[in-house]
């Protein structure tokens, strides 16, 4: 799989008048698992809405192989980079298969139709993610969990080099966020796919991610290895909580325990595992 190359180039993002990050600029490692994190309304999503091309920078760039991706046509962009939104709403009455199938839009054109590799697709993404007996269900008749792993199909059929997911984990329950977390780093191993998550859950950041960048207040505080950055004095600047971080038993990854809730600062964001 060809390595593509993103990155923002002093970023001003907002909504409105609210600006939420002001001159951010980042490179994200081809073919490696990147995870963002942060406080709530630090500008994670933000940032990740940005790189899927979903919200234009008021200055700088997003840059795709070194070229604006609000200046590139969508399906060129859409062939290239798959993207997973904070809850993405599906039209009424669509049945999984179809809706898992609307990955290969990107695939289509006026001399390439829907073919065998596109059925080939759509099967493998169901079977990943444990879908598949829900194939001919409608959508909106599933459970917040059975409906976030069709959505996650949805962007393992589009079969991109680039993946961004905005909190992939959202709704599943303990044995799943597992599930899913395990398929992406097969995904990664296996086709070298580069992936940039927002996770809340500090725990599972630092044991899945290759790279990671901590925000706080539309900045990035640090990022590099989770071995490297994640201390206790980088958990309480960022997400304002006192813990003590010790190597995981299961992974030999950075594992912090919340010491309790006296702050160091502002509202922190605890990892969900540890609330």
């Amino acid at each position: 799989m060809a390595q593509h190359t993103l990155r923002a180039q002093d970023v001003r993002l907002g909504y409105g008048d609210r600006e939420i990050v002001s001159g951010l600029s980042v490179d994200v490692p081809p073919g490696r698992i990147t995870v963002i994190v942060g406080p709530n309304a630090c500008g994670k999503s933000t940032l990740l809405r940005a790189m899927a091309r979903l919200l234009a920078p008021s200055r700088g760039a997003v840059l795709l192989d070194g070229r604006s991706v609000q200046e590139m046509p969508t399906k060129e962009v859409a062939a290239v980079l798959g993207i997973l939104p904070q809850s993405p709403s599906a039209p009424e009455g669509i049945t999984v298969s179809d809706l898992v199938g609307r990955g290969r839009y990107p695939h289509q054109g006026w001399f390439r139709r829907w073919g065998p590799e596109d059925d080939e697709a759509v099967a493998q993404a169901l079977l990943s993610t444990g879908t598949l007996e829900l194939a001919e269900r409608p959508v909106d008749e599933l459970s917040g969990g059975q409906r976030q792993r069709v959505w996650i199909a949805m962007a393992l059929a589009q079969r991109t080099d680039i993946l961004l997911l905005d909190e992939p984990t959202t709704f599943l329950d303990a044995s799943h966020q597992l599930d899913v977390l395990d398929l992406l780093t097969d995904l990664n191993h296996q086709h070298g796919v580069t992936m940039v998550a927002v996770l809340h859950d500090l725990n599972l950041a630092c044991r899945y991610a290759h790279h990671m960048i901590a925000m706080k207040d539309g900045r990035i505080v640090a990022e590099g290895r989770p071995a490297d950055i994640v201390t206790e004095e980088l958990v309480g600047e960022v997400f304002g909580m006192r813990c003590s971080v010790m190597d995981d038993p299961a992974s030999a990854t950075p594992m912090v325990v919340p010491l309790g809730r006296h702050h160091v600062g502002g509202g922190a964001d605890l990892p969900a595992s540890r609330r």
